[in-house]
């Protein structure tokens, strides 16, 4: 059994994906790596099997990908990764540490954007504290097996299946904040503009929080391309 299982939802990833698990490459750590794809029509699950990964198949949607993925894992902590997401050079010291203990039980770390927009730089340093509206799945969500099976896994949510899952398990346990920062991609950022991309980002969350239907977010989070 491996120490973790390093899985990865994705769906037409081929131009991040070689490049995250290049990175993962040079880490010398107890993991195994779990492509999870929801259904790819560009050259994802070609690259994925060019690295030699494992890689299940499922239905498209990032939560249920990550089931999936748990599925066919074999570690005893997962590390949800965004396929469009760096881990830190000192990813596995920390969490090694961390998860000595046998009471921790589910972490993220920070998170900094592949770009120096001031915007992005100072959401950045709000990811050093957990809260509903500062802890997200693309700050790679680590939980030891057993809480992800108490949890039940990810809700089967179309969007916020990342708040959703880590709302419920702070009922159980403190997410803790590793001291490193992951590397994610500005994309979305990028294509509609940073303090648009933003806000709107903020709208979805409240409107997710005061009770709207998850499945009409996501159309207008589709519909915006965020």
């Amino acid at each position: 059994m491996y120490k973790y299982s390093i899985i990865i939802p994705t769906l037409n990833e081929e131009k991040f994906l070689p490049l995250v698990l290049e990175h993962l490459n040079k880490f010398d750590d107890d993991f195994e790596i779990i492509v999870s794809d929801g259904g790819s029509s560009d050259d994802t699950v070609n690259i994925a099997e060019s690295f030699g990964v494992k890689i299940c198949k499922g239905e498209t949607g990032k939560g249920m990908q990550l089931n999936k993925g748990a599925e066919c894992s074999a570690g005893e902590i997962l590390i949800c990764l965004h396929a469009d997401t760096f881990l830190p050079e000192d990813a596995f010291i920390f969490t090694n540490k961390l998860f000595l203990d046998s009471k921790n039980n589910i972490a993220t770390f920070m998170m900094k954007f592949d770009v120096g927009n001031f915007l992005l730089k100072l959401y950045s340093q709000f990811t050093r504290f957990d809260s509903i509206f500062t802890t997200f799945g693309d700050q790679a969500i680590i939980i030891r097996r057993k809480l992800f099976n108490q949890l039940g896994g990810f809700a089967k949510l179309p969007i916020f299946e990342d708040v959703e899952l880590l709302k419920r398990a702070r009922k159980f346990n403190k997410v803790h904040k590793i001291p490193l920062y992951v590397i994610t991609s500005a994309r979305r950022f990028e294509k509609k503009g940073y303090l648009k991309t933003q806000c709107l980002n903020g709208l979805y969350i409240l409107e997710y929080l005061a009770g709207v239907n998850p499945d009409n977010i996501y159309k207008k989070y589709f519909r915006n391309k965020l």
